[in-house]
C-alpha cells in the first residue's frame, strides 16, 4: 500500500529531527529483507553469484516464516515507509514467496521487489500484490543475456515483464515496473537498444547503473576512462551518513545492518523494535553521521545512498538555522 505524500513528508522531517536531537522517535524509511541466498543465475556482474564466486555454491537458506511475520509487525509498529525484498539471492525462489506477498499486501506500507524476473509466469499475480518491482535485465538480446547472466532465460523474462505490464494496466495502474541495466564492458554499447526495449515493453522506467567491481568480475570491468552515460560519475563517499535513521537491512542470519553494501556489519540479532531504540544503535548512527563508519569500510566509497545523504545533510543544516 502506497502511503500518501503528506505522511511521507512528515515522517521524513521526524527522522531528520531525530538526527539533530540524537534520538529515534520513528522507524527507518526502508527496511530491506534479505530472504534467501539462493539464485538460479550466475550473472557476471553480481556481488554473490558471479562465476567462480564460492558464495554461489553455498547451501540455500531461507528467511523463517515466523521471523518474517515478527519483522513485518515491527516495521508496521515503527511506521516504516517501505519494505524491500532483496538480498544475496533471488527473492522469488523463497518457497513461501507468494504467501509473503499476500501478507505484505495487507500492511500499511509500500512493498518493493528486486528480482531477475525468471520466476514462473503464474507468479506475476503475486508480484503485483506489491507496489514496485525492479527487474535486473542487463542484456538487450538472447545471446548477450546468456553470456552475461548465465542462462537462456531472456524470453521468459520478457514474457513475465509483458504479463506484469498487462496486469498493471488492467488491475493496478499505480504499480511501478522498472528495469535496472548494470553497465559493464560486455554491454556498454547497449543503452539505446535497452531504452527502445523498455519503451516497447511498456515499463514505467529504466535506469543504468555502473557495475561495482569485485574480485570475481574483473574481466568485465569498465576502464577508468570509459565514458558511461549511466547517471553520472561513480558514487562517492558521503561525508555524513544518516542511514542509521533511514535504512535497515535485515540479513539472512538474523542480524541487522545500516547498509546493504557492508555484509560484514552486524548490529546484533533479535527484535528490530528493540534494536532500533537501543544505545548501541544510536552509537552506530552517530558514527555514520560524523564520518567514522565511512573510514572503516571500503564499500562506502561507492555509496548507493550518496545523493540521499547529501540532501539529508543539507535539509538538516537548514533545519538547524530555523
Amino acid at each position: 500500500m502506497i502511503i500518501d505524500a503528506a505522511t511521507l513528508k512528515r515522517r521524513y522531517w521526524r527522522r531528520l529531527a531525530g538526527a539533530r536531537e540524537k534520538k529515534a522517535s520513528i522507524g527507518p524509511e526502508v527496511v530491506a529483507f534479505d530472504i534467501t541466498n539462493a539464485c538460479n543465475l550466475t550473472c557476471q556482474h553480481c556481488w554473490f553469484h558471479s562465476p567462480g564466486n564460492p558464495l554461489h555454491f553455498k547451501k540455500a537458506r531461507f528467511f523463517p516464516w515466523e521471523k518474517f511475520l515478527e519483522l513485518v509487525d515491527d516495521c508496521v509498529s515503527l511506521k516504516v515507509d517501505e519494505i524491500s525484498l532483496v538480498g544475496a539471492g533471488e527473492p522469488t525462489m523463497h518457497p513461501l514467496f507468494p504467501k509473503m506477498m499476500r501478507h505484505l499486501e495487507k500492511q500499511p506500507l509500500k512493498v518493493k521487489l528486486f528480482t531477475n524476473a525468471t520466476f514462473p509466469l503464474n507468479y506475476c499475480k503475486d508480484v503485483i500484490k506489491g507496489d514496485h518491482v525492479i527487474i535486473n535485465l542487463s542484456a538487450s538480446n538472447e545471446a548477450q543475456y546468456r553470456k552475461l547472466q548465465g542462462k537462456d532465460l531472456f524470453k521468459r523474462v520478457i514474457t513475465n515483464i509483458e504479463r506484469l505490464v498487462s496486469l498493471r494496466d488492467a488491475q493496478k495502474p499505480g504499480f511501478f515496473i522498472e528495469i535496472v541495466h548494470i553497465v559493464n564492458a560486455v554491454n556498454i554499447g547497449q543503452k539505446q537498444k535497452m531504452k527502445d526495449l523498455a519503451v516497447k515493453l511498456g515499463v514505467n522506467s529504466i535506469y543504468f547503473s555502473r557495475m561495482n567491481e569485485h574480485k570475481y568480475n574483473q574481466k568485465i570491468a569498465l576502464l577508468e576512462d570509459a565514458l558511461v552515460d549511466s547517471g553520472g560519475e561513480p558514487k562517492r563517499t558521503p561525508p555524513s551518513c544518516l542511514n542509521g535513521w533511514f535504512y535497515m537491512a535485515a540479513k539472512l542470519d538474523g542480524s541487522f545492518s545500516t547498509c546493504c553494501r557492508i555484509p560484514q556489519m552486524s548490529l546484533g540479532e533479535g527484535s528490530l523494535k528493540k534494536l532500533w531504540s537501543s544505545g548501541h544503535m544510536m552509537n552506530m548512527r552517530l558514527l555514520g553521521k560524523h564520518g567514522h563508519i565511512q573510514k572503516m569500510y571500503k564499500a562506502c566509497q561507492t555509496c548507493p545512498y550518496y545523493d540521499e545523504n547529501i540532501q539529508r545533510s543539507k535539509d538538516l543544516a537548514e533545519k538547524k538555522k530555523k
